[in-house]
């Protein structure tokens, strides 16, 4: 998608290899790429979006009030643990009578169990709060209903297809009917949302969630969500709260993990941290692990800090030996190494590390693998899978050989039957075969390649650039490039037996050294090739306080022997290709500027006065709806477009229709060669081919500009006025063209007023701007008589210096004032211009006599005006038109 990237590129300010690698994160939006580069708190989204969650804030808060006894109930994982002390500490700050419990893994397993809800309600609990389990317990929420014990749920796992349990709030972003716009929460992000209304709720301090985020960001490493979306933001900001934590707990727990705090990374969590809280519940009591997160002296939190790393080496051994048991056995089945899915089962394997070691048997054979632990007849299992098969799927597919079932798209639990393990082993291999085909293939990792990139390109200014995607984890890794037939200088195995490749690569004034761990075998092959292809991720190396460039070397081979799969270009899916007409200007600056700043300069260009004309509005019997603020903006949108009526969007500027064509057609591929777009650069000829397939039906959605939506109108049964409109005859104009009973819905909100704001500043340079350009003018003339510029080079030069807003057209107008005011005469041809500068004035001049600054500076107030009263007000009031309905309004308050 190069007019994506170029896009991205320019607006967002970053290299091309970077924008690359947004696109390849699932990003189709300048907006969307903002908010992932910057990741700010502000980011997170309102706690209230969530279902059921003002439920669990009223109940919870009668509990405090009457001083009812509350109980946390956790799970035994690190995210269950984390969320659990997370929740308990919120409300101990509340002046809660609260406890806690984690279930046993071994003994009682994952989620509510009956023999707990019974002995916590003769102890007098009336109140309980789960955390990262509930979603699956039906039986013991009803029993709990039955028996006067109020529960509320707060998970983040699959809602099971009975449905959700009775209790007095479910919260769970993954619940059908919640319109959360984030669903990949783990279980601790979901008990810090409620944390977070609680004490928007109670506190004076509105941040003091904030103050959990150490808690947050442990508990959304180790349970391996995706690093996008609210867990980026958590993580990013949770990490420096981590490492700088007032809790002794995890103070003691870095200690003995040997974790420099300074260099605290997702890596370190993942590896250090995580694997000494799950040993507690892995082979060990998980309450202790909670007991840690909750100390108040460092002495107890230094004691069991130790036990649990006590229990963490003896994870290590037991994991060991059932990874060798797990190996023999299919050394002893040869014919299971074949399988698509690998199911082992054994009376000998302790079940607290048959999840670790699943992991570690999908890693060497690539494919999904199950464990079982079998004890009496019954076994507890343990699934792991490959990106592409849906373990928690599958399982649902086999649930007629389970006893129970539960978990995410790469990793379950499960509970089975003795009996049942071969009949379920084939079953499930059965359905790898009906969705992956039954193709002979080499089931091994493919190398994703990020982008294919040029030695030279390789610098410490694109390393300290990638750096912005930090941190990385799932569905956002470390940013892996390609170089294709680099010049080899030097080759050679280096370390215990020689074991790893160092190199040294060869670029056009650069030389860059690689490191392949466990790629050694290759020293010799590379060391007689004169160019390689190598994968690599680009990287710094601190020796002995020098820093240098270091391609960290995952893959290397001969040119045109790399195999690896890397992003591909996506056709454009568009019927009318206007997408590949719009490639070929993607660079011209007019697709950048919005169209209600192009009509103005264009006037001026002509030397026309804007028409005054009274808003006159035809009675229209069309639906108005009011979606203003829409948090999920584009996700809004992309669901009101798969209903399959004829869709008009309109945006500010020409770029806007582009990538909202490419979002739409990645993000719902049903939509894929039904979307277009039109802008100012589109041919009259491409614009009357449009109509009628917009007419005919050919192409469902569009995104339009506003000067271009009136064509269109008469056609869509729905219209989306998807940015900011700068004046009321943008609305004006589609209201008109709409036919009798259409929709007309309002999705701009205040995060597109800052780029509106910046239109309008560069359409109408200020008094400072323009002395500046002046002082510039006396500079270059050095005693010349004439001046000869170019105002794109002005432009530029004006940017660098602070005036961010300036582009080719505001030097133009700005020097359009000048002229007026009589400091210099001008003669342009094109973007270059011949200037003579008069004598400096004795006296100042006033900027409103001249014409152009005093036309635009009216444009500009009218417009702001306009604007700022479009996002606060009720449509209603700024809006008559006869025979309307209106609808909406509760993102921003309004009663209508």
């Amino acid at each position: 998608m190069p007019a994506l990237s170029r896009i991205f590129a320019r607006k967002l300010r970053i290299s091309s290899v970077t924008a690359q690698l947004l696109i390849n994160r699932g990003i189709y939006t300048v907006e969307h790429g903002r908010a992932f580069l910057g990741s700010e708190l502000e980011g997170m989204h309102p706690p209230g979006l969530l279902k059921d969650v003002g439920k669990a804030v009223r109940r919870i808060l009668k509990a405090v009030a009457s001083g009812e006894k509350v109980l946390v109930y956790g799970d035994y994982d690190v995210d269950g643990i984390t969320a659990a002390v997370l929740m308990v500490r919120v409300l101990r700050r509340m002046g809660a009578n609260v406890d806690y419990y984690i279930p046993s893994r071994l003994e009682e397993g994952y989620g509510l169990n009956l023999e707990a809800l019974q002995k916590v309600r003769e102890k007098g609990t009336q109140l309980i709060v789960t955390v990262d389990c509930g979603i699956s317990s039906l039986e013991e929420a009803l029993w709990a209903q039955e028996n006067g014990l109020d529960v509320i749920i707060t998970d983040h796992h699959e809602p099971p297809a009975a449905g959700i349990p009775p209790a007095c709030a479910v919260i769970n972003p993954k619940r059908p009917d919640c319109n959360y716009p984030f669903k990949g929460l783990a279980g601790v992000g979901v008990a810090l949302k409620l944390a977070q209304a609680l004490l928007e709720e109670t506190d004076a301090n509105r941040m003091a969630w904030q103050e959990y985020l150490d808690l947050a960001c442990l508990g959304t490493i180790a349970d391996i969500v995706p690093a996008h979306g609210e867990n980026r933001i958590l993580v990013k900001h949770g990490l420096p709260v981590l490492a700088n934590t007032c809790n002794c707990g995890l103070q003691a727990l870095m200690t003995v993990s040997g974790i420099n705090k300074a260099a605290l990374s997702p890596r370190e969590v993942s590896f250090g941290l995580a694997p000494r809280v799950n040993a507690a519940g892995r082979v060990g009591n998980p309450m202790l692990a909670a007991s840690l997160l909750l100390a108040e002296d460092e002495e107890t939190a230094r004691q069991i800090a130790s036990e649990l790393n006590r229990l963490n080496r003896d994870r290590q051994k037991i994991e060991a030996i059932v990874l060798e048991e797990a190996l023999n056995l299919l050394k002893a089945r040869p014919e299971q190494e074949n399988d698509r899915v690998l199911v082992l089962a054994s009376q000998n394997w302790h079940p607290g590390v048959i999840g670790i070691v699943a992991s570690r048997l999908m890693e060497i054979y690539y494919r999904p693998v199950l464990l079982i632990s079998m004890e009496r007849g019954k076994g507890k299992g343990s699934a792991r899978s490959i990106p592409g098969f849906n373990i928690y799927a599958a399982l649902t597919h086999c649930r007629s050989c389970l006893l129970e079932y539960g978990g995410h798209a790469l990793a379950a639990g499960f509970s089975i039957a003795s009996g049942k393990v071969e009949s379920f082993r084939d079953e499930i291999n059965k359905y790898a075969v009906g969705i992956a085909g039954d193709k002979a293939k080499e089931m091994v990792p493919p190398l994703e390649i990020d982008g294919i990139i040029d030695v030279a390109q390789v610098s410490e200014d694109l390393v300290n650039e990638l750096n912005l995607l930090h941190p990385f984890g799932p569905e956002n890794p470390d940013p892996l490039l390609c170089c294709l037939k680099a010049p080899v200088m030097e080759s050679r195995g280096v370390g215990k037996e020689s074991a790893h490749l160092k190199m040294r690569l060869r670029g056009e004034n650069v030389t860059l050294d690689g490191i392949g761990f466990n790629l050694g075998a290759y020293a010799e092959a590379v060391a007689t090739a004169e160019k390689v292809d190598l994968a690599f991720v680009p990287g710094m190396n601190e020796y002995n306080g020098r820093r240098s460039l270091q391609l960290k070397v995952k893959d290397v081979g001969i040119p045109a022997a790399l195999d690896f799969m890397g992003q591909r270009e996506q056709e454009d899916g568009d019927p009318a290709g206007i997408l590949s007409a719009t490639s070929e200007f993607i660079e011209q600056e007019e697709l950048f500027i919005p169209e209600f700043v192009l009509g103005v300069i264009n006037n001026l260009e002509v030397k026309s006065e804007p028409e005054r004309v009274a808003r006159n509005l035809k009675t229209q019997n069309i639906e108005l709806v009011d979606r203003r603020g829409s948090v999920d903006r584009p996700g809004y949108m992309a669901g009101l477009a798969e209903n399959g009526e004829s869709t008009l969007v309109i945006t500010s500027c020409g770029y806007q229709t582009v990538e909202l064509v490419y979002y739409m057609q990645m993000s719902r591929p049903s939509l894929k060669g039904k979307v277009s777009c039109c802008h100012s650069l589109v041919s009259e000829p491409d614009r009357s081919r449009l109509v009628k397939m917009f007419k005919a039906g050919e192409v469902k959605i569009l995104f339009t500009t506003p000067d271009t939506a009136g064509i269109f109108g008469a056609y869509a049964c729905q219209a989306l006025l998807y940015h900011l409109p700068f004046s009321p005859e943008a609305i004006d104009c589609i209201i008109n063209a709409l036919q009798p009973g259409a929709g007309l819905y309002f999705l701009f909100g205040s995060q597109d007023l800052n780029e509106n704001v910046a239109g309008l500043e560069s359409l109408a340079p200020d008094r400072r701007y323009l002395a500046f350009l002046y002082q510039l003018l006396r500079r270059i003339q050095n005693g010349s008589e004439q001046i000869s510029l170019n105002s794109a080079r002005v432009a530029r030069q004006l940017a660098k210096a602070g005036f961010s807003n300036s582009r080719e057209y505001t030097v133009r107008v700005a020097l359009t004032v000048l002229e007026e005011l009589d400091f210099i005469k001008s003669t342009r041809a094109g973007k270059s211009f011949s200037i003579d500068l008069y004598p400096a004035p004795a006296e100042k001049r006033n900027l409103m006599d001249a014409k152009t600054y005093r036309r635009l500076q009216i444009i500009k107030e009218e417009s702001l005006v306009w604007m700022r009263k479009l996002l606060k007000e009720p449509l209603h009031n700024i809006l008559w038109v006869q025979g309307a309905s209106f609808l909406g309004g509760s993102e921003l308050g309004f009663e209508e």
